[in-house]
């Protein structure tokens, strides 16, 4: 289970950290959409809470 755990904290990390280079990316010239950004962010520290949750609920042990 916290294998499971490390795997979403790491996933949700890399959701948040490269979000507004994909995002800016995929918009081109355009300006990016905060809702979108903001939105994409949210997911991802979500996904390191759940993963640290987790981490938490096992007992810390991997």
């Amino acid at each position: 289970m916290s294998i499971v755990g490390w795997v979403l904290i790491v996933i949700g990390a890399l959701v948040n950290f490269l979000a507004k280079p994909v995002l800016k990316k995929a918009a081109g010239e355009e300006e990016i959409n905060e809702t979108k950004l903001y939105t994409v962010k949210i997911v991802g520290m979500l996904l390191v809470i759940a993963g640290a949750a987790m981490i938490f609920v096992a007992g810390g042990k991997i």
